[in-house]
């Protein structure tokens, strides 16, 4: 009976220079984990625009940055195939991004009706059209990294302030700051949508 295993992956061989720097950057050198940055940031970088390329790609910057952020994170655990542990990193940090922009899709109504300058009366929940739920979509995309997680925390997973402000290491005047322009820059997004919409209406 033939073999039908697939053939063992070669290991990626890792120079010493890489190890090196490596190890030095695990006792603390900040100038060497820029360097192994530089060194793998095109990859990283060509290898998230391959994953985004029909999805997000101008989530492909914060995307990156996350993935960095991770190996900065988890230096001490980092093991000796570097470009492996990179891009595990970004796979990751990719995984993470489209789970948060699926969360982020199915909940849009609800940060609309959040980021929406409110009546003195509480409107009826509503049903957003196509274009209104694109718009808040686009509008998230465009909030920075700290303003879409604020968001995420507190009116996606219901976070109370302070314990949103110590799972993001930041303080809870900080969050409600976040949480504020990301809301404000999301109801400028919509206004924009609506305007647009009934210009091509007329």
């Amino acid at each position: 009976m033939a073999d039908t295993r697939r053939p063992a992956r070669p290991r990626r061989e890792t120079s010493p220079a890489t190890l090196d720097l490596l190890r030095r950057a695990q006792s603390g050198d900040r100038d060497a984990f820029g360097r192994l940055y530089a060194q793998h940031l095109d990859l990283v970088t060509r290898y998230l625009a391959v994953r985004l390329r029909d999805r997000d790609r101008d989530a492909i910057p914060d995307v990156v940055h996350d993935a960095f952020a991770d190996a900065l994170t988890e230096l001490a655990s980092a093991p000796q195939d570097v470009t492996g542990w990179f891009l595990q990193l970004a796979a990751h940090a990719r995984t993470r991004q489209g789970w948060a922009a699926h969360r982020c899709l199915r909940a849009a109504p609800d940060i609309h009706d959040r980021a929406a300058i409110a009546p003195a009366a509480a409107p009826a929940r509503r049903t957003l059209t196509v274009g209104r739920r694109l718009a808040v979509v686009a509008g998230l995309v465009r909030l920075t990294n700290n303003q879409r997680t604020a968001i995420q925390l507190r009116d996606l997973d219901g976070y109370p302030r302070d314990l949103a402000a110590a799972v993001v290491g930041r303080s809870p005047k900080a969050i409600r700051d976040l949480e504020w322009r990301g809301l404000r820059r999301l109801n400028a997004a919509s206004a924009l949508a609506a305007a647009g919409a009934t210009a091509v209406a007329r």
